[in-house]
């Protein structure tokens, strides 16, 4: 089972608000629950594969970051988390960050990391622009789907 495997899974679990769920399969076992009220996701497994992963209930969503994608009237191109994961904003913890607000980047201009199953994943720049809004919180868990920047193409 691989983490594509289990971000289907909690698609699934979110679109029927499902709110327990065991999976076994061979010498794996996940087992993913959630408070109705919008809580977390547990996640226990064997063998180290997955990491624990918060997943909002669909009525709970971040207010900061629906905002700012409200905000942006479709003018901005949002770069959303491929895969779920740990948000790292710079390659190591003494080093600069990949980018700042205000920062004009080009197209496939490596704006943060993804932390999955232990294995970094770069996450690039899908156009040139200035990146005007980043929502993603270093060292904090992001979901699939999840809006990490707001980049401006028309600078």
């Amino acid at each position: 089972m691989d983490i594509k495997d289990i971000e289907h899974i909690i698609k699934i679990l979110k679109q029927n608000e499902v709110t327990d769920f065991e999976l076994q399969q061979g010498d794996s076992r996940v087992k993913l629950s959630r408070t109705v009220s919008g809580g977390y996701i547990h996640t226990e497994a064997r063998l180290d594969m997955v990491p624990a992963v918060h997943v909002p209930h669909p009525a709970a969503a971040p207010a900061a970051s629906a905002a700012a994608v409200q905000d942006d009237h479709g003018r901005f191109v949002k770069v959303e988390s491929p895969i779920v994961g740990t948000f790292y904003r710079k390659p190591s913890p003494d080093a600069e960050l990949f980018v700042k607000e205000g920062d004009v980047v080009s197209k496939g201009a490596t704006l943060c990391i993804i932390e999955a199953m232990k294995l970094m994943n770069e996450i690039e720049a899908p156009s040139s622009g200035k990146v005007v809004k980043i929502l993603g919180v270093e060292g904090k868990v992001v979901e699939f789907g999840e809006v990490l920047f707001l980049i401006d193409p028309s600078v």
